[in-house]
């Protein structure tokens, strides 16, 4: 009986406009490698950008998640964002003196600080959580600590380009379309400050944030910073998603095949995670 050849599609996702499905360590990165082409191939010598060509990505444990902050999931929105801030900052204050690196005391600085500390302790905002880093991204798609819900789904990895993204935006004269601003700069308060007025746009924008502690450098982390639009838009669901997003499928029966693969590289999510509590766990899964 002869065997049955992979299809075209399989061969060249790319080219039939379909997702990419792997089932390892290898397939992952070749899927990444063509991810790259087909969001850069366009825009890479163009003249209006000027910068180094590069994705970010995300990993999340179901593959239909929405791309979405955690102010737009579930039962919450952009406006609980100044109530959340609020509240924050005033159960806060008598812990800040035991930090490394404490929020500005005002101005623009300040409230970007403020935000980006709540996000670190998990309060709804509207930043999402990006990596530099390919593998970062594939680590935390396959997690183990997935729920059963999950894990009886495929997991993914999205790709972004966040210079195609950020065309949306002009954040300074000097500059040209796509710039990736840090996010204390004055345009992006402007544009996405808590007084910014309504504009059409309901693009989010890949910004750069302060990384002010250790498990933020470790993952590399970005961030993508969404407007005050009620609702906020799902990423993937923008009309001209497909000139900046790209999404890789991990196959689900492939999970602890993956993990175990990256473990034999020395890749793991207690890298990621420069704590004592993962100290502790990476000792007992090597043990026992």
């Amino acid at each position: 009986m002869l065997e049955e050849k992979p299809s075209f599609k399989e061969f060249y996702p790319a080219l039939c406009n379909t997702e990419w499905k792997v089932t390892s360590v290898e397939q992952y990165m070749t899927a990444i490698d063509e991810a790259y082409k087909a969001l850069w191939s366009e825009t890479q010598d163009a003249s209006d950008i000027k910068y180094s060509p590069k994705l970010w990505y995300r990993g999340v444990r179901a593959f239909d998640y929405p791309l979405l902050p955690a102010i737009g999931r579930k039962d919450h929105s952009v406006e609980y964002e100044t109530i959340f801030l609020s509240r924050f900052k005033s159960k806060a204050a008598p812990y800040l003196e035991h930090m490394a690196v404490r929020p500005a005391s005002d101005g623009i600085p300040s409230y970007w600080d403020w935000l980006f500390l709540m996000h670190a302790y998990d309060v709804p905002t509207r930043l999402m959580d990006w990596s530099e880093d390919a593998l970062v991204a594939l680590v935390f798609a396959i997690d183990g600590a997935a729920s059963e819900d999950e894990k009886a789904k495929d997991a993914a990895v999205w790709c972004l380009n966040p210079v195609m993204l950020n065309t949306a935006f002009t954040f300074h004269d000097f500059y040209p379309p796509g710039y990736i601003p840090n996010v204390q700069e004055r345009g992006v308060y402007e544009l996405f400050g808590p007084f910014a007025h309504p504009f059409q746009n309901k693009k989010p924008a890949a910004v750069y944030g302060p990384l002010n502690n250790a498990r933020m450098i470790v993952q590399r982390t970005t961030y993508t910073l969404f407007p005050f639009t009620v609702p906020l838009a799902d990423m993937q669901e923008l009309s001209d998603s497909s000139r900046f997003l790209k999404r890789i499928i991990i196959a689900r029966e492939y999970r602890e095949a993956i993990t175990e693969q990256l473990r034999r590289y020395g890749i793991h999510k207690g890298q990621l995670m420069p704590e004592l509590s993962s100290v502790a766990q990476e000792i007992l899964q090597d043990v026992l």
